[in-house]
Protein backbone atom coordinates (compact mmCIF):
# COMPACT_ATOMS: atom_id res chain seq x y z
CA UNK A 1 0.00 0.00 0.00
CA UNK A 2 2.96 2.31 0.42
CA UNK A 3 3.18 2.63 -3.37
CA UNK A 4 -0.48 3.72 -3.52
CA UNK A 5 0.11 6.35 -0.83
CA UNK A 6 3.27 7.54 -2.56
CA UNK A 7 1.52 7.93 -5.91
CA UNK A 8 -1.41 9.74 -4.29
CA UNK A 9 0.98 12.06 -2.45
CA UNK A 10 2.92 12.80 -5.63
CA UNK A 11 -0.22 13.44 -7.69
CA UNK A 12 -1.78 15.55 -4.97
CA UNK A 13 1.27 17.71 -4.44
CA UNK A 14 1.87 18.17 -8.19
CA UNK A 15 -1.77 19.18 -8.60
CA UNK A 16 -1.46 21.57 -5.65
CA UNK A 17 1.62 23.24 -7.12
CA UNK A 18 -0.08 23.46 -10.52
CA UNK A 19 -3.16 24.97 -8.84
CA UNK A 20 -1.02 27.61 -7.13
CA UNK A 21 0.93 28.48 -10.27
CA UNK A 22 -2.12 28.76 -12.50
CA UNK A 23 -4.00 30.74 -9.87
CA UNK A 24 -1.15 33.24 -9.75
CA UNK A 25 -1.41 33.75 -13.51
CA UNK A 26 -5.13 34.51 -13.37
CA UNK A 27 -7.19 34.93 -16.47
CA UNK A 28 -8.70 31.91 -18.21
CA UNK A 29 -6.32 29.52 -16.44
CA UNK A 30 -7.53 30.38 -12.94
CA UNK A 31 -8.55 27.05 -11.38
CA UNK A 32 -10.90 28.71 -8.90
CA UNK A 33 -13.14 29.86 -11.75
CA UNK A 34 -12.67 26.71 -13.87
CA UNK A 35 -13.04 24.01 -11.20
CA UNK A 36 -14.36 25.86 -8.16
CA UNK A 37 -14.62 24.38 -4.71
CA UNK A 38 -15.16 20.87 -6.08
CA UNK A 39 -11.80 20.88 -7.82
CA UNK A 40 -10.14 22.31 -4.74
CA UNK A 41 -11.63 19.50 -2.66
CA UNK A 42 -10.43 16.81 -5.10
CA UNK A 43 -6.85 18.08 -5.01
CA UNK A 44 -6.91 18.33 -1.23
CA UNK A 45 -8.48 14.89 -0.86
CA UNK A 46 -5.84 13.17 -2.98
CA UNK A 47 -3.00 14.92 -1.17
CA UNK A 48 -4.58 14.25 2.23
CA UNK A 49 -5.10 10.58 1.44
CA UNK A 50 -1.50 10.14 0.37
CA UNK A 51 0.04 12.06 3.24
CA UNK A 52 -2.07 10.43 5.95
CA UNK A 53 -1.52 7.00 4.43
CA UNK A 54 2.23 7.48 4.36
CA UNK A 55 2.18 8.67 7.96
CA UNK A 56 0.23 5.59 9.02
CA UNK A 57 2.38 3.22 6.96
CA UNK A 58 5.59 4.45 8.54
CA UNK A 59 4.17 4.64 12.06
CA UNK A 60 6.30 2.96 14.72
CA UNK A 61 3.13 1.21 15.93
CA UNK A 62 3.09 -0.84 12.69
CA UNK A 63 -0.71 -0.89 12.27
CA UNK A 64 -2.49 -3.43 10.05
CA UNK A 65 -3.25 -2.42 6.47
CA UNK A 66 -6.93 -1.89 7.24
CA UNK A 67 -6.04 0.66 9.92
CA UNK A 68 -3.70 2.40 7.47
CA UNK A 69 -6.49 2.67 4.91
CA UNK A 70 -8.93 4.03 7.51
CA UNK A 71 -6.37 6.63 8.63
CA UNK A 72 -5.71 7.57 5.00
CA UNK A 73 -9.45 7.94 4.34
CA UNK A 74 -9.75 10.05 7.47
CA UNK A 75 -6.92 12.27 6.29
CA UNK A 76 -8.65 12.68 2.94
CA UNK A 77 -11.95 13.53 4.65
CA UNK A 78 -10.33 16.19 6.83
CA UNK A 79 -8.50 17.68 3.84
CA UNK A 80 -11.70 17.76 1.77
CA UNK A 81 -13.58 19.45 4.59
CA UNK A 82 -10.86 22.03 5.14
CA UNK A 83 -10.55 22.79 1.43
CA UNK A 84 -14.26 23.51 1.26
CA UNK A 85 -14.29 25.48 4.50
CA UNK A 86 -11.37 27.68 3.46
CA UNK A 87 -12.63 28.30 -0.08
CA UNK A 88 -13.21 31.92 -1.07
CA UNK A 89 -16.73 32.85 -0.12
CA UNK A 90 -17.18 29.48 1.58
Amino acid sequence: MIAVYAIATLLGLVALVAWILTASLGGRLDPETRFGTGGRRVVAGVAGFGLAGMAAAYSPLDPPVLVEVVVAAGGAAVAVWYAGWSAPGG
